[in-house]
């Protein structure tokens, strides 16, 4: 084969793949993706939810920080999630001793699933477990309908795990446990204006904004919980009532969320809860956003979470990152 015709071969491979590219690009502009999902979004671990499913979501600075942290619930979840029996069977205890574990008065804590975050440079958060409440909990007349819960877990997962079910506290909470769950952060951690509403079995403690507008006889859309355990910040919550979701998908929903004076883990940590019904995915978007970093004070000791090689029932093992 002579130069001339090399040289041809070549530089029609060269316009070939200059032409894949150009037209990746231009795709990828039309459609608003960057490689990596809708606008940056990437999504991270999934699971099962109804006829759909429920997945952990980020988005993240040049330089790994945490930009976006969050889950989207698909429409086919939205229009088939299980409603009886009204709990998993997660989180029971057996209050009358009788042997068999009544899934109706012994059970607690909805539908849950347990999701993953990817270790991004600075972030607190180490999982999410979703919650799923068709009948919604207490205290009546703030959280009684049914919503999403959101706990994303500073806490780590063994740890959690370690928290035992039993007969006392708010939601089926072990009596010893119960006692370390309620008591209080100390200052500057403890976050101002927050308090009840309770403790549960696999969880903590949890504490709301006593002046939120769902705590005061106001219509439950969105809310912000704190989780407590062993006088630290174990979890932060969002709650979301999925029929006020579902009527009217939120174009773009947000509420700022209230910090401590001081954190005991220096970090990225978000200022807003955000929810979007996103019309081309035909999904909600529920996300913590607004990330800005917050330096611990002199002297502070994060938390070393007692490990336990207990697992929850029904909780799986964590080996790794990814969609599955």
């Amino acid at each position: 084969m002579n130069s001339n015709r090399i040289r041809k071969i070549l530089l029609s491979v060269a316009l070939l793949a200059s032409g894949a590219t150009a037209c990746t690009a231009a795709a990828a502009q039309d459609s608003g993706h960057d490689g990596h999902g809708n606008n940056g979004i990437i999504v991270e671990n999934r699971a099962s939810l109804g006829d759909g499913y429920v997945q952990t979501v980020y988005s993240k600075s040049s330089n790994g920080a945490p930009t976006m942290i969050g889950i989207t619930v698909d429409d086919a979840a939205a229009r088939s999630m299980p409603t009886l029996p009204l709990h998993d069977g997660n989180t029971c205890f057996d209050k009358d001793a009788n042997g068999t574990v009544d899934p109706v008065s012994e059970c607690k804590s909805g539908h849950e699933r347990v999701l993953w975050f990817p270790k991004l440079q600075g972030l607190p958060f180490q999982w999410m477990m979703f919650n799923w409440q068709p009948g919604g909990h207490g205290p009546e007349h703030v959280f009684d309908k049914p919503h999403f819960d959101l706990h994303f877990f500073i806490q780590d997962y063994y740890a959690r795990n370690a928290i035992r079910t039993g007969p006392c506290g708010a939601v089926l909470i072990n009596c010893v446990d119960n006692d370390k769950a309620l008591r209080p952060v100390p200052d500057p951690y403890n976050p101002i204006g927050f308090g009840a509403p309770g403790a549960a079995g696999r969880m903590g403690n949890h504490i709301a904004d006593l002046s939120a507008p769902v705590l005061n006889g106001g219509p439950f859309t969105q809310a912000f919980v704190y989780g407590t355990y062993d006088a630290h910040i174990t979890f932060w919550e969002t709650v979301f009532a999925t029929d006020w979701l579902k009527t009217t998908k939120p174009v773009r929903d947000c509420i700022p969320l209230k910090w401590a004076p001081q954190v005991e883990q220096s970090g990225f940590y978000p200022r807003r809860s955000c929810v979007s019904y996103r019309q081309r995915e035909r999904d909600y978007l529920m996300t913590l956003e607004d990330f800005a970093y917050r330096t611990a004070p002199a002297g502070a000791v994060a938390p070393k979470w007692e490990q336990s090689s207990t697992v929850a029932p029904g909780a799986p093992e964590h080996h790794g990152h990814g969609t599955g």
